[in-house]
């Protein structure tokens, strides 16, 4: 819900880490003490963050859990965030302020914005104990329902549009059904069931016909042809791994390289590992020892360069600039996890992060 506070900026410390063999570090707490809020911001690639979570004078987003979030395909400074129990908020500055959304379901776990047409926009979430899918054509104004769940109890827990194509969009469920739709969310066929809940789907940047899932502590299952057919859930991390130190546990959350699609992270319970054919075979990236002691929930990568990889476990952010070889290490002072993490397009130092509760 949205609570009174007052605004305080959190400066946090940022090492530079390096060394040989496993690497390590001391991490910095801010100077100031923790600031509540549901969103922060980063001017300088990830090296301090600021809340921002105003709405007015009064109200700021303090306590919302940040389930979702989508750019508005040409101006960076518009932003949807969907929440688990506050609804959809939107920016139009840059996350300076933000305002509420009408919109039925307060819980929204998934956003996609039309990349030819900014005012049709797609939002997943549970409504009256039934999951829909909903489609905005006047920018939030009025929303339609383009698919419903045959019955209550099921989550609509990812969703995702092909990117040059809004037409074709790909959504999944908490018992691991996998439906699709190629005209814009008209008509929609099952393509897939996993063996549990799929809360991610990426579909490739430059290979859209290339869709890959993530199978909530369990696995990440491939297709290479739009959902016609996907690689044998079997041949996941643990069975596919090229080298001796893949020993995932529960894996928690995927990204892909928007210059490479076909290279993928996975991070879990025991560090993050890569894969370079879309998944087939896998090996870990080295990272510090501390961020295996909490699931590596949100990873990111710069789209301008696929060096710099991002990825936060527990209450801690961490950046490699170089692949994976050093680390540097930003104490948050947050209580909750990071959820999400992106780049804002066209400019890779400003970087947003969201937060969540996790149970």
């Amino acid at each position: 819900m949205l609570m009174l506070k007052k605004i305080f900026v959190v400066s946090c410390a940022c090492l530079l880490l390096s060394g040989c063999g496993a690497p390590q570090a001391t991490v910095e707490k801010p100077p100031m003490p923790p600031v509540p809020g549901s969103i922060s911001k980063s001017f300088d690639a990830g090296r301090t963050f600021v809340p921002k979570i105003t709405v007015d004078e009064k109200r700021r987003i303090t306590s919302a859990d940040v389930l979702a979030w989508a750019f508005h395909p040409t101006d960076p400074q518009t932003m949807y965030i969907g929440t688990a129990s506050d609804g959809i908020f939107r920016t139009t500055d840059g996350a300076e302020h933000w305002e509420p959304m009408t919109f039925p379901p307060e819980r929204v776990y998934g956003l996609a914005v039309d990349p030819t047409n900014p005012d049709r926009i797609f939002a997943t979430g549970v409504y009256e104990k039934v999951a829909k899918v909903y489609r905005t054509e006047d920018a939030g104004a009025n929303w339609k329902e383009v698919y419903v769940e045959p019955g209550p109890g099921t989550v609509i827990s990812s969703f995702a549009m092909h990117p040059t194509d809004p037409r074709i969009l790909y959504a999944a469920t908490d018992k691991g059904v996998v439906i699709k739709s190629s005209d814009g969310g008209e008509q929609w066929k099952n393509v897939y069931e996993a063996a549990g809940p799929v809360t991610k789907i990426l579909v490739g940047s430059k290979v859209p016909e290339a869709v890959s899932l993530l199978v909530f502590q369990k696995n990440i299952v491939f297709s290479g042809d739009g959902g016609v057919t996907w690689a044998d859930p079997a041949k996941g991390i643990i069975a596919s791994a090229t080298d001796t130190a893949v020993t995932p546990g529960a894996i928690v959350s995927m990204a892909a390289d928007p210059s490479t699609p076909s290279t993928l992270y996975a991070g879990g319970t025991g560090g993050m590992y890569r894969s370079l054919d879309f998944g087939k075979t896998w090996s870990a990236v080295e990272v510090i020892e501390s961020a295996k002691q909490y699931p590596i929930r949100a990873i990111a990568i710069n789209p301008s360069n696929p060096s710099e990889i991002v990825f936060a476990a527990g209450s801690v952010f961490y950046r490699s600039t170089d692949g994976g070889e050093r680390w540097s290490v930003t104490e948050l002072g947050i209580k909750k996890g990071v959820s999400t993490i992106v780049y804002e397009p066209g400019n890779s130092d400003i970087i947003y992060f969201g937060i969540r509760s996790f149970k």
